[in-house]
């Protein structure tokens, strides 16, 4: 879903789809959102816009510029194991050829700056699109935070960002 291109306020309970279709197309689910408003009062789970088809959002006036929401997709299995990434993305302009003929186009742009592990992804299973925004994301990440550590002088966090915002 990180990746989705979508028409001004189009409500999230839309997008939620796209994030669960991989999952779907065998027959598995996740059982909660895929994600939930949040900054104007600090609270966790903050409305009136989200990204979920299981809980009704009645008040959500589509997804607009600027706003911020999670973007937490999951898989589990009972008694087993979980797998959850969950970051805060921006909803920022999208340029697309078309433009939804003038409506405008936004896209997600995640602020959330922690490498996603990589040793757990099987890089045979992702599209070049995929890849090439996880290795962008992994770039945004390092340069963001490279300065930080070298103002600080953390050559040890410094070696371990290096390693886990290396190209997939």
């Amino acid at each position: 879903m990180g990746t989705a291109v979508f028409p001004i306020k189009v409500k999230g309970m839309f997008l939620d789809i796209l994030a669960r279709k991989s999952l779907w197309d065998v027959g598995l689910d996740y059982g909660h959102g895929t994600g939930h408003g949040i900054g104007h009062f600090l609270n966790v789970h903050e409305g009136p816009i989200g990204i979920g088809m299981y809980r009704s959002m009645p008040d959500d006036p589509g997804l607009q510029e600027n706003m911020f929401v999670s973007n937490e997709p999951g898989y589990y299995e009972t008694g087993q194991f979980g797998i959850r990434i969950e970051d805060i993305v921006q909803i920022v302009p999208a340029k697309v050829e078309n433009n939804f003929n003038g409506r405008g186009a936004l896209t997600f742009k995640t602020v959330t700056m922690c490498p996603i592990h990589t040793k757990l992804i099987n890089k045979n299973l992702l599209t070049e699109k995929e890849i090439t925004h996880i290795n962008n994301y992994h770039a945004t990440v390092r340069d963001t935070l490279e300065p930080l550590l070298q103002e600080e002088a953390d050559d040890f966090t410094m070696q371990w960002l290096e390693k886990e915002t290396r190209a997939i």
